[in-house]
């Protein structure tokens, strides 16, 4: 009898001890295991840092959405349309405006730059593009333009172009740049419009506005930019702004309401104003703008409600972190999850059993 005790007690001490190391196991989750939120890019002109958001759903090639039409490359059935222009881009164009903006194409991210506007009422114009910092792996997928007799110079190094473009009444130059974007890059763009333009007095029109333009696409938002002064192309983001503590469930019941609290602190050397994105597997659910001193910190929250069962991913600007939606919720990340009523029964069972045993 006292031989079956001890095999008794070993035995639910061997459970407990693989319960309980499988329970914690599995419910302990950090905020830096999760998979990244989506990267974020930006154009820099002097001290000015503007956030940009791809265009496009990556359905077509950069070459398929910026449409570029020549007589060498289109077909009969669409002669008429032989513009030397940009036909996939004119929702964006505007007369005597530059735009520039990042692409996310089947092939990749694309850098896209487009003059003027196809069928406007401009006289034309003329610009160059000193253009550094190329990833080595891409190309220029689209010249606009570049066809025999065209007035359009293209100077391409390894690592950088040179481009001079002058262009007609009612038509479109451009570009679009493909390869080696979806990595870090930080491409330069020294411009030179009108008067300062290489092919300057081509044609009698000028450019009056330098624009990037952010995504979505139903739903972009344009911002003018200096024409004399260079830019910077990044895929850094603009914010100083970092968390410094991520707390919230990391395992709740289905349709049960949990918290999400952020703290937030601006590490930059002035102050700044910024929206706080509450994310959920990618797809924004709360936006809150806040405005910092350098140096100070602040607390944000939302609430989140998940119905169905599975594994989401949360995301605060640079943070990210997972939670579980299973049949028992209420489980936080700063406590071992699981250590609870099993290893406490286990344990009851343990201490009687020794009881027994003394007696």
């Amino acid at each position: 009898m006292t031989q079956r005790i001890i095999t008794a007690i070993t035995t639910l001490a061997v459970v407990a001890a693989l319960v309980v190391s499988a329970t914690v196991g599995a419910g302990s989750v950090t905020a830096n295991t999760a998979p990244p939120i989506d990267d974020e890019y930006a154009v820099v002109q002097g001290d000015e840092c503007i956030p940009i958001e791809p265009l496009g759903f990556g359905h077509q090639t950069t070459e398929e959405y910026y449409d570029y039409r020549t007589p060498e490359n289109v077909t009969e059935t669409i002669r008429s349309g032989t513009t030397y222009s940009s036909h996939g881009t004119t929702q964006f164009q505007e007369d005597d405006t530059s735009i520039l903006f990042l692409h996310e194409s089947a092939d990749g991210l694309s850098l896209v730059m487009v003059h003027d506007q196809y069928d406007g009422s401009s006289d034309g114009g003329a610009a160059t593009f000193q253009i550094s910092n190329l990833p080595e792996e891409g190309e220029w997928v689209v010249e606009d333009d570049n066809y025999s007799d065209g007035e359009t110079e293209w100077d391409h190094r390894e690592t950088s172009s040179r481009i001079s473009w002058a262009w007609s009444a009612n038509r479109t130059d451009g570009a679009a740049f493909n390869g080696g974007l979806d990595d870090e890059f930080d491409i330069e763009i020294y411009p030179s419009f009108n008067e300062q333009a290489t092919l300057s007095g081509v044609y009698d029109g000028e450019v009056s506005d330098w624009e990037v333009i952010s995504g979505p696409e139903h739903d972009t938002e344009r911002h003018s930019l200096n024409m004399d002064r260079p830019i910077r192309i990044t895929s850094e983001s603009c914010s100083s702004y970092t968390v410094t503590d991520l707390d919230y469930d990391d395992t709740v019941a289905p349709g049960e309401t949990t918290e999400v609290e952020a703290t937030i602190q601006n590490e930059g050397s002035s102050n700044e104003t910024y929206p706080v994105r509450f994310t959920l597997d990618g797809e924004t659910v709360a936006e809150k703008e806040i405005s910092l001193e350098a140096g100070e910190s602040t607390t944000v929250s939302t609430s989140l409600e998940l119905d169905e069962r599975g594994t989401y991913t949360i995301g605060v600007v640079d943070e990210s972190a997972e939670i579980t939606v299973g049949d028992e919720g209420g489980g936080d990340d700063d406590e071992l999850p699981g250590f609870g009523v099993t290893a406490a029964a286990l344990a009851a069972i343990l201490a009687a059993l020794v009881a027994r045993y003394r007696s």
